[in-house]
């Protein structure tokens, strides 16, 4: 694992603990480099970085915006990083053929600004990509959500910002859904444990550190009891968006 601090949210290429997450997130990244125009893309939000870093030398200029610095590994590559916040990005209008923000709505109790950013800085001519996870799948346990979506929910608040927009759904094989439920009953149990939901009344910090602590407990123990799948990108196939998709994804054009 990365030197950075452990979160339990930023997932650090090479961590086999997670391996199965990256593969989600990088099925993502995946769909959006078949899709790199041969001008300048943007990975808004990049986290560590591992993701903008698979953008990179393809063709497009990559620039990766997030508020911390990126993996060692991911600054190596060709992709361009810069540490900004999305209220005060110095970015030029219609700079992007193709923005992608992955895993970043959900972070926002009020996501006008950062969508008003997004379009903003896609060309006309351009497309955005978004994802988020699929509240009807999501275990709506971690600190760092603050408000999941569904897909009619989700192509409501884009489409005040965008006038196209197709929403698809990330799915799962079969092996890793078995394993998804099976992480899913561990942290049900775990929450029996607190019915008083004493957990919301505990600072913000020391919530976030006993998340970051339950992400590696429930992995560890899913993995050694019912064992973990050797998961690919092909694992999560993007399709149309339904009930039992793990994530939500947006192809967002014509930005107003």
């Amino acid at each position: 694992m990365s030197g950075t601090l452990f979160t339990g949210e930023r997932l650090h290429d090479g961590d086999s603990l997670f391996a199965v997450d990256l593969a989600r997130h990088r099925a993502a990244y995946e769909y959006a480099r078949t899709r790199l125009p041969s001008g300048r893309a943007l990975d808004l939000g990049c986290g560590t970085g591992y993701g903008a870093a698979s953008l990179a030398g393809h063709g497009s200029t990559l620039v990766a915006v997030d508020r911390v610095r990126p993996d060692s590994a991911s600054r190596s590559t060709g992709a361009h990083f810069l540490r900004a916040d999305i209220a005060a990005l110095p970015l030029s209008a219609d700079a992007f053929d193709l923005v992608v923000s992955f895993q970043v709505v959900e972070h926002l109790a009020d996501p006008t600004d950062y969508l008003r950013a997004i379009a903003h800085l896609v060309h006309p001519d351009g497309a955005a990509i978004l994802t988020t996870p699929n509240v009807l799948t999501s275990d709506g346990v971690n600190p760092y959500h603050v408000h999941e979506y569904g897909s009619d929910e989700l192509e409501e608040c884009l489409r005040a910002h965008f006038g196209r927009v197709e929403m698809y759904g990330v799915g799962m094989s079969a092996p890793v859904r078995a394993y998804m439920l099976a992480r899913s009953r561990r942290i049900a149990r775990i929450m029996r444990l607190d019915p008083l939901r004493i957990r919301d009344r505990l600072p913000s910090g020391l919530v976030k550190r006993l998340f970051a602590l339950g992400a590696l407990l429930v992995r560890r123990r899913t993995t050694a009891s019912e064992g973990a799948p050797d998961a690919t990108t092909a694992d999560f196939p993007i399709g149309a968006p339904d009930e039992s998709c793990i994530d939500l994804l947006a192809v967002c054009r014509e930005p107003r």
